[in-house]
């Protein structure tokens, strides 16, 4: 008997979550330093355009041929050009960046929510799963463009401008750094405190919000029926009202912070103007400067203005990140093992004419997460390799609880379950999966063909096989009835076809994946009893003598069963 299984709870680091999600997704420093270093080509030319342009219209006032300031027109032009081509490039690389970024954190959400799939997402609303995916995946794309790059490029632009200044005047270079700091980090850190909560509260809202959208989509037959319509649009309006609270409050922060800014910068260029001259009468600047310094300063500020509105998406990017992380830092379904047993010796041991695909339970507790009461207590039995075995018990007996602990969706807490002669935690949960076709009351088709859907178990199956395998599970006479034959589109899950037809498919899919042990949980439960008798007999000629197993309330009515296995409900331990 093995061990009991020691869960370790997964700490999600909240204070950090961006930095986290960065350091876990990795390679995007250097798309970063690329786009900093662009945007301060950027900026460093538009600030030496306008002060080159401002000296070139002072200096053309006290010379009378234009062959003198030659090297001046020069100078715009070539700033001129500069700004264009690094702000196109800057444009370019960050959103490349950006793109390989937010690939990488959509590659990297999907591996997370594979382990914990799909025990761990069973609870959560799909709405809120296609949120998390896309929502909160898309809202990352802020964190690369308008969080990391520009406080770097406004660093590296502050302090050459400062230094700049600083030459012409020391107390110049001081009153215009003040300034820069003041709107490049002072309002915006004053005004994130009212800005905080509605940003973080908007990510949430807009989540929710999609993930009512969906659901009442999905249920819109049955709110219809029930006359229960408008009371849902009432939960939407109410939503709305407060999402639109949260981005009205929002959009004020953000005009009051542009506000400042600009104000900031008025007062910039006007006491910049006032320092500079009393030293141009003093003839410590020289007059024709007098132009360049409030214009150039006024230019200085398009690095800093960027950021008035930095916190805003950095708390933006912050919840999303940590929903993410929520997500996907979830306690894994399963323990894999950390010397699985190789795939091709649990294949040959299962098609060995010993004790081949046997499947063995002995003192097996399991309980899902968050369930009080365990779904299977102490349950032994064994399903012998061939022929049919069919598992009955009453709802709540643990049949399905079986299947997933076959399938490793979940874990068990004590015992031992063996396939093959395999203790099952020694195997990887793929390998398991691969030698296992099954399939299970809420199964999934896709909306495409029937061929596609069919090629999901055998992506090499000949129509002939595919034609053979639906025979087999009795689905050639709807394939027959179809316009397009396997080239119909089943719809969104299979809802272009009757609930006995997508069953059929389903068996079909799982015949054609022709692995060692089939597992069938209430897969006639939509058919008559004629048909149902006819598709497992089907089953089993498919099969011959190979381990299927099924899960059923009641399997007297299919017959050719060879063991019955019935399980009692459990009790608490």
């Amino acid at each position: 008997m093995t061990t009991p299984v020691e869960r370790t709870s997964v700490s999600v680091p909240v204070r950090a979550p961006v930095r986290t999600i960065l350091r876990k997704i990795g390679g995007y420093r250097l798309w970063v330093l690329a786009a900093a270093a662009l945007g301060f080509v950027t900026l460093i030319s538009g600030i030496g355009l306008i002060a080159m342009a401002a000296y070139l219209l002072s200096r053309s006032l006290v010379v009378a041929s234009t062959t003198t300031a030659a090297l001046t027109i020069l100078g715009v032009r070539v700033f001129a050009v500069t700004r264009v081509v690094s702000r196109y490039c800057e444009r370019y690389v960050g959103h490349l960046g950006t793109f390989r970024i937010l690939t990488r954190i959509r590659v990297w959400t999907f591996r997370g929510l594979l382990p914990i799939s799909p025990a761990g997402v069973q609870h959560r609303r799909a709405g809120d799963l296609l949120a998390a995916i896309i929502d909160d995946v898309d809202t990352l794309q802020d964190l690369y463009l308008r969080v990391l790059v520009p406080p770097v490029a406004a660093i590296a632009t502050v302090g050459v401008t400062t230094v700049v200044f600083g030459r012409f005047d020391p107390v110049l270079g001081i009153v215009l750094l003040g300034f820069l700091v003041l709107c490049g980090l002072v309002i915006p850190a004053l005004t994130r405190t009212a800005t905080r909560l509605p940003t973080r509260s908007l990510v949430a809202l807009r989540a929710d919000n999609r993930a009512n959208a969906i659901e009442f989509v999905n249920g819109l037959a049955d709110l219809v029926a029930l006359g229960q319509t408008d009371r849902l649009q009432q939960e939407f309006n109410a939503n709305e009202t407060r999402q639109s609270v949260a981005e009205k409050s929002l959009a004020t922060m953000r005009g009051i912070a542009l506000a400042l800014g600009s104000i900031t910068v008025g007062c910039t260029a006007i006491s910049l103007l006032g320092i500079a001259i009393p030293l141009a009468r003093s003839g410590s600047l020289d007059p024709l400067y007098l132009a360049i310094v409030p214009l150039a300063a006024i230019a200085a500020f398009e690095a800093v203005v960027p950021m008035t509105v930095l916190f805003e998406h950095l708390d933006r990017t912050s919840a999303a990140a940590a929903r993410l992380l929520a997500l996907t830092t979830s306690e894994p379904s399963v323990t894999e093992p950390p010397k699985p047993t190789e795939r091709s010796l649990i294949a040959a041991d299962l098609e060995s004419p010993g004790t081949g695909a046997t499947i063995v339970f002995k003192d097996v507790s399991a309980t899902y997460a968050g369930m009080a009461q365990p779904a299977l207590h102490r349950a032994s039995l064994t399903i012998p390799a061939g022929g049919t075995t069919a598992i009955v018990g009453e709802s709540g007996a643990g049949k399905s609880t079986i299947l997933n602990i076959i399938l490793r969706f979940i874990d068990y807490e004590s015992g031992s379950v063996t396939i093959g002669g395999h203790e099952l935690r020694s195997i990887h949960s793929d390998d398991v999966r691969s030698l296992i076709a099954c399939v299970q009351q809420r199964d999934h088709l896709f909306d495409t063909t029937v061929r596609d859907n069919l090629l999901l178990a055998d992506g090499n199956a000949t129509d002939a096989e595919l034609l053979a395998a639906c025979a087999a599970a009795g689905f050639d006479r709807v394939i027959d009835a179809l316009p397009l034959g396997l080239d119909e589109r089943v719809g969104e899950n299979g809802n272009r076809l009757s609930g006995g037809e997508r069953q059929r498919l389903m068996i079909a899919r799982a015949l054609l994946a022709d692995t060692p042990i089939l597992v069938l949980d209430e897969a006639t439960e939509h058919l008559d009893r004629e048909l149902a008798v006819q598709v497992m007999s089907g089953i089993r000629d498919w099969r011959k003598d190979r381990t299927t197993v099924l899960i059923v309330h009641d399997g007297a009515e299919l017959g050719g069963i060879d063991r019955v296995i019935e399980l009692p409900v459990p009790k608490s331990s």
